[in-house]
């Protein structure tokens, strides 16, 4: 009866632990430079905030909650923070099963500090997307203004950009191309500038859509 008595506590006790959140301590990073991701079931692009934690060190998307504070994000600033990092039992249908409680200790600290420059080289798809930006936004008419933008990915590092413009580059619907470009940044205030080099292939194609590697 003891036996049957303490396999029932058990029972109940592991049942118990399955149906709580798992919670632990961490230091979150958020970092100087956003990626561009397509909005959920929506053909719009969109700046998004780059993280990582100390339990995951691999940068990727923020798309994590962050309960109890909130922040004004600049470009070229590397933010940290306490929080307790929640694996919920029960997260909802259309988001992560991970969010964030903020437990304190925010630092911002400037990293971009020099104007920088380097050589990219870009394959760039044959049609062009609809991309709002942010960080800060823009607006038209009190609304998130949106651009025809270049949807393109690196064919180094195979990140994702969608970009308003490529200085000295004219795109032409139904070609797919291939394009060294140089990738400039100035520091302060921050802001990006892509500059075309020279087009090392056009093809006339109709090509399908990629999607952003939130590991990149």
């Amino acid at each position: 009866m003891l036996c049957l008595i303490l396999s029932c506590m058990s029972f109940y006790g592991c049942f118990d632990e399955q149906g709580k959140d798992r919670v632990k301590p961490v230091e979150v990073t958020i970092y100087p430079e956003t990626w561009q991701s397509e909005i959920l079931f929506g053909d719009t692009w969109h700046d998004v905030l780059v993280c990582s934690d100390s339990d995951d060190r691999q940068k990727r998307v923020l798309s994590e909650i962050i309960e109890g504070y909130d922040f004004d994000y600049e470009k070229g600033y590397e933010y940290s923070f306490k929080a307790n990092k929640v694996w919920m039992n029960n997260p909802p249908m259309d988001g992560s099963n991970v969010k964030y409680e903020f437990a304190g200790s925010l630092s911002k600290k400037r990293v971009i500090l020099e104007n920088s420059e380097e050589e990219i080289e870009l394959l760039v798809l044959s049609e062009l997307v609809k991309y709002c930006p942010g960080y800060p936004a823009e607006y038209e008419n009190e609304r998130p203004k949106l651009y025809d933008a270049l949807l393109c990915m690196d064919t180094n590092s195979q990140r994702t950009y969608v970009l308003k413009e490529i200085e000295g580059f004219q795109h032409e619907s139904g070609h797919e191309y291939i394009l060294s470009v140089k990738k400039m940044i100035l520091a302060q205030p921050y802001s990006e500038r892509y500059v075309l080099l020279d087009i090392k292939d056009k093809q006339e194609k109709t090509s399908e859509r990629f999607r952003r590697n939130d590991g990149v």
